[in-house]
């Protein structure tokens, strides 16, 4: 009887996604531009652009569009054939254009899901005429710019999309671009962000038309339309979009029929963590932002996700149809709820496959097999990069090439920046670990050479211009920083921290700072901008003050490192998120501020209406974590609170009363609140707190997963049965005599 339920079960799930694909054509248009020499393309001689635009190569634009392309045929249904990429050098103005016309727009239907996704350099191009004040449109550059091609403007798309929208196709527009090849903010790093400077020749066209997200597309970028976009490496260093790899693991977690604003809150919340300095923007009616994002998933049964058993090796290796993309992991239980088979994953095999065995050794399932997953095994903990320059000198010798550059600066009139967060420099000098470079507007990167060149360097800049000097750390400073769960970087742009010496009041003096970020961004995201700056006084013998103290530093940004990145299982969802009530009037906390001495309490909110009809009860746990890595239980208080959450019929709102009172103290900052949520009780809830004080111990498996995020430790697989996930929260706390700052 179980087998042919099993066969059943396997023949209803199929009937089911060939007919959704049937009645609802999918269709999508992905490009992906890195190569943008125009090596093998016809020059334009009449329309050559101007040269000093710059067309900088990318490196992950291609490596976004394949993978994109496996996770919509994974996850949404589509069919391989209706989805056409054009990359590198295929990626020209005209093909661009007359397969967006052919395949997107004259082939739209009535209900069909079209997608249209650009990875690439974005621009600007000057229109006298244009609606906009700075009289400047956004535009794509399309892989034969360089060879006189024009950019392709917002405005020439808006008059496809609309067509695509006349036929009452749902459109969905993804564009992972900036639109200013400026890359200044904060300490530079040397990367190259996805734009390139604007063509300003005057186009001069009136053509108007409703914008497409006014009349029911999904419009999704990467960054506002002053915006800058930059890449990112993903766990086994390949370059991607940052907002698209932030995206595709949102969508890799989302729940089934998750709406697409939730998807973006993932998406955004992931880039907050990591790259604060990048704002995506989500455009869109609501009906279409709280619809899903491409519809339905095609993997998943109600709320789990199901994968297919897609061959049986000579060996016994059991590849399944699904991985990555699906959220599974090395060490992840799965099982046939029809017979009770269980399968553990031994190894990833790209975004959409995987390989697995029986677990414990038997009967091997036959092929075509669904399964489900039964426990969930997160993955090894990302490291904290950092970045630290050193340089085989006493501080005395680095003290005295300093005073000597600071020296240069004021003789020529250039401004000397004691903190590049508090103040983005037109100029960076740093030391490469070998020579030093000059870093102008945040990304063009110039070979310098030894301490004179260095100096004869500071003396070209304009005057009135500014600087800042990043000045290496003695080697054995960095020796005695090194800790457990912090790994070195190759270079700045790949670090999460950059170990920055400054030269200021005549001394030396060292600190963590966040690359490539400035004051304003520090309300966007719970990992600090920068931590203390700690001085020396000239005595080598000091360096055994400062490293202890760099050290702590180090392992508090790590702590909150890793609870920031800690992933839940995928597809796992509570629809409350956590909110803070002031007191004594019931108003909630506005601009995301607390302030000092003011009693707060804790409440529980509904993402998203309308509630899911059935909400299954969760234990529910609140926690913060400080700046310096501190984290404070907030509820339950004691551990024995009733925490069990939501009472039916569910309530859009729920408080958690005088148990979830908690007083806002020094120290003041941006602080994360997290809402633990989960199916089992936590048998010794301190796991949540820890300050050097309490001792905790994990009893269960989900326990122990939280004890080792502190500890940046996980040894061997661990399995978690229960369903659970975690999510996050900002305020800034202030003292109580400061303002509140609107966003």
């Amino acid at each position: 009887m179980r087998a042919s339920l099993s066969v059943f079960t396997v023949a209803l799930f199929l009937v089911n996604n060939v007919y959704a694909r049937q009645s609802v054509h999918r269709r999508a248009l992905l490009i992906g531009i890195n190569d943008y020499t125009a090596s093998r393309l016809n020059a334009r001689p009449a329309t050559l652009p101007p040269m000093d635009r710059d067309w900088p190569n990318l490196s992950g634009a291609v490596n976004d569009v394949n993978a994109i392309r496996e996770m919509l045929v994974l996850l949404y249904g589509f069919d391989r054939d209706d989805i056409v990429t054009l990359t590198d050098q295929a990626a020209t103005r005209d093909a661009i254009l007359k397969t967006l016309e052919q395949h997107l727009v004259d082939t739209a239907g009535k209900d069909d899901v079209v997608f249209f996704y650009y990875a690439g350099h974005g621009s600007q191009r000057r229109n006298s005429l244009s609606d906009e004040r700075d009289k400047l449109d956004e535009s794509l550059v399309p892989a034969d710019s360089r060879a006189g091609a024009e950019d392709i403007r917002d405005k020439e798309l808006r008059t496809f999309f609309n067509r695509i929208l006349d036929r009452g196709a749902r459109l969905t527009v993804m564009l992972d671009n900036c639109h200013s090849g400026s890359g200044a903010r904060g300490l530079g790093t040397g990367a190259r962000p996805r734009g390139v400077r604007p063509d300003l020749r005057d186009v001069a066209d009136r053509v108007t038309g409703p914008k497409p997200e006014s009349r029911g597309a999904l419009v999704l970028t990467a960054t506002d339309e002053v915006g800058t976009a930059w890449e990112t490496r993903d766990r086994e260093g390949k370059f991607h979009g940052t907002f698209s790899w932030a995206w595709m693991r949102a969508m890799r977690e989302a729940a089934n029929d998750e709406p697409a604003s939730e998807t973006f809150l993932r998406a955004q919340t992931r880039m907050r963590a990591e790259t604060p300095y990048q704002e995506p923007v989500i455009s869109g009616n609501a009906d279409v932002r709280m619809s899903p994002f491409l519809g339905s998933r095609a993997d998943r049964g109600g709320d789990r996700t199901l994968v297919g058993i897609e061959r049986i090796q000579s060996d016994g290796t059991i590849i399944i149809q699904g991985g990555w993309a699906s959220g599974l992991t090395v060490g992840s239980e799965l099982r046939d709820p029809a017979t009770n088979t269980r399968l553990t994953i031994t190894a990833l095999r790209g975004i959409t496959e995987c390989e697995a065995r029986t677990l414990p050794p038997g009967a091997t399932p036959r092929p075509g097999a669904l399964f489900e997953v039964a426990a969930w095994a997160p993955p090894p903990i990302h490291p904290l990069r950092v970045w630290a320059p050193q340089m085989t000198r006493t501080i005395k010798d680095i003290a005295s090439i300093a005073h000597s550059l600071q020296e240069e600066a004021s003789l020529h009139k250039v401004r000397w920046v004691a903190d590049p967060i508090e103040t983005t420099p037109a100029h960076l000098l740093r030391w490469s670990g070998k020579e030093w470079e000059l870093v102008n507007d945040g990304s063009e990167v110039e070979r310098v050479g030894q301490d004179s060149a260095a100096i004869a360097a500071v003396a070209k800049l304009a005057p009135g211009s500014t600087l800042f000097v990043q000045l290496p750390a003695p080697a054995a400073l960095v020796e005695a920083i090194a800790s457990e769960g912090v790994e070195q970087a190759a270079g700045p742009e790949g670090a999460d921290y950059v170990l920055a010496g400054r030269f200021s009041g005549r001394h030396l003096s060292f600190a963590w700072l966040r690359p490539a970020v400035k004051k304003s961004d520090r309300r966007k995201t719970g990992m600090p901008l920068q931590t203390a700056w700690i001085a020396e006084h000239g005595n080598d013998n000091r360096l055994r003050h400062i490293a202890p103290l760099l050290h702590d530093a180090i392992l508090g940004l790590r702590k909150i490192h890793a609870w920031h990145l800690l992933e839940s299982p995928p597809g796992e969802r509570f629809p409350y998120q956590l909110a803070v009530r002031r007191a004594r009037d019931g108003e909630l906390a506005k601009a995301d501020s607390i302030i000092g001495g003011e009693k707060y309490e804790l409440v529980l909110r509904v993402t998203s209406l309308p509630l899911p009809a059935r909400v299954p009860q969760r234990y529910v746990y609140a926690f913060v974590i400080d700046g310096s890595g501190k984290s404070t239980l907030l509820f339950p208080p004691n551990g024995s609170v009733e925490n069990r959450f939501p009472a039916s019929p569910s309530p859009t709102e729920i408080a958690l009363g005088d148990e979830g009172a908690f007083i806002a103290t020094v120290p003041y900052g941006v602080d994360t609140y997290f809402l633990l949520s989960t199916d089992e009780p936590l048998p010794n809830p301190w796991i949540l707190e820890w300050d050097g004080v309490r001792t905790a111990e994990a009893r269960t498996p989900l326990e122990q997963l939280l004890l080792d995020t502190t500890s940046h430790t996980r040894s061997g697989l661990l399995a978690t049965p229960s369903r659970w996930c975690i999510t996050k929260t900002q305020y800034e706390s202030l003292p109580s005599h400061t303002p509140k700052v609107a966003k």
